[in-house]
């Protein structure tokens, strides 16, 4: 099969998978109420499908270069699939629901990264940026899709019905892919070996400070991305919209929040061509950060005022995402780009498991203020991160 057809196809498939990601975002506020959740207990079952996300991505990391990256996909999106469509008929409180949750997570965990790897090995690397940048976009649109069917559909289906439908795409997706003649890619014979004097290579100081900024990067928007629909349909009962239409709102909201996205991690890393990556990552974190410390005192804004500013907050906090990707490669040396980019990652990700979840304790106790307050602080060591890579990477350039 032509290369373009297998990098459509793949991004189409991995934007079908994406439903399951924030599909319990979407329900979130319904069964809160159905179950009497709390906020806290809604954070820890966020946090589980982290969890099994980057506990499933480092042995994908590992298993990736010895077999074809197209398994994994299939593999992985089935389980997100099936463990979705137990949800909707078994999920009846919170462990059950933490359970499936965090299945859904090692299913997810084999779509995107397997997906990279697929894609650079089918393609030159003058081409591989624009392919990335598409499958990327597709992520990014999709983890938002489900939000979007949350807010048409949950009324008449329900939230076992969204559950269910959203879940049965990244069926579909697995069948897709299941289809495609993927030649095999990547695949080697010789066990990897990390040895000392590489890891040391890989944990420079430059490596470390673009990897923190990374880890803030993805504290503030995977939080942000988990809460935001909530927090919507919180802003429309306050302006007194039913609850119906304030969770149909809010979700719609939360959606075209998460799916610009898709146009601004392209013209981020594009503007970081331009003016620099360091100089680009943090132009978008002055101006994400500063909507994290605001946004949640912000409820009495009117309506079109506050549209105005989350398109800006959703439009800045995605935008930085490939400039971490760029930069790390950058500054490794080639012989380690692979196994840099997959610790970048694992510490991106692994941090994803704490700021939802801390979102939601912070929520339950002192409201929708502090608890984005404390997401944005947090996000904080992003900036000094870069900024300590400016001045270390002058002070090379003057040395040599």
């Amino acid at each position: 099969m032509n290369a373009k057809k297998i990098l459509w196809s793949m991004a189409f498939a991995q934007f079908l998978v994406m439903q399951v990601w924030f599909n319990f975002s979407a329900i979130m506020p319904v069964i809160e109420m159905e179950w009497g959740l709390t906020a806290s207990q809604s954070g820890f079952i966020i946090a589980s499908f982290q969890v099994g996300y980057v506990v499933a991505i480092i042995i994908y990391s590992v298993l990736i270069e010895k077999y074809n990256p197209k398994s994994f996909f299939v593999y992985g999106a089935f389980v997100a699939g099936i463990s979705g469509i137990a949800f909707a008929f078994f999920a009846q409180g919170f462990w059950i629901s933490l359970l499936l949750r965090f299945l859904s997570g090692i299913g997810v965990a084999g779509i995107y990264v397997p997906g990279v790897r697929l894609l650079t090995g089918l393609f030159p690397p003058k081409e591989r940026g624009k392919v990335i940048g598409i499958y990327v976009g597709s992520l990014v649109v999709g983890s938002g899709f489900s939000l979007f069917v949350s807010s048409l559909l949950l009324e008449e289906l329900g939230w076992q019905g969204v559950i269910l439908l959203t879940s049965f795409f990244s069926i579909v997706a697995a069948c897709l892919v299941n289809r495609l003649k993927v030649p095999s890619v990547g695949i080697s014979p010789i066990p990897i070996k990390i040895q000392w004097h590489v890891l040391k290579k890989v944990f420079r100081k430059q490596n470390l400070l673009v990897n923190g900024g990374y880890a803030g990067h993805s504290w503030e928007l995977y939080a942000i991305w988990a809460w935001i629909g909530p927090f919507f349909v919180y802003y429309f009962t306050t302006k007194g919209f039913n609850q119906a239409d304030a969770i149909q709102y809010g979700n719609m909201v939360g959606a075209i929040v998460i799916m610009i996205g898709g146009i601004a991690t392209y013209l981020g890393g594009k503007l970081s061509d331009s003016i620099g990556r360091i100089k680009a990552a943090n132009l978008f974190l002055f101006i994400s950060i500063t909507c994290s410390l605001s946004i949640g005192w912000a409820v009495s804004l009117p309506i079109l005022l506050m549209l105005v500013f989350v398109l800006i907050y959703g439009f800045a906090i995605v935008a930085d995402s490939p400039i971490y990707n760029v930069t790390v490669i950058e500054v490794s040396e080639p012989e380690i780009i692979g196994l840099s980019l997959g610790i970048q990652s694992v510490l991106g990700f692994a941090v994803t498991i704490f700021s939802p979840l801390v979102f939601g304790i912070v929520l339950q106790s002192y409201g929708w203020g502090m608890a984005f307050f404390v997401i944005g602080a947090g996000t904080l060591i992003a900036p000094i991160c870069m900024l300590l890579l400016s001045k270390l990477q002058s002070s090379v350039d003057v040395s040599n």
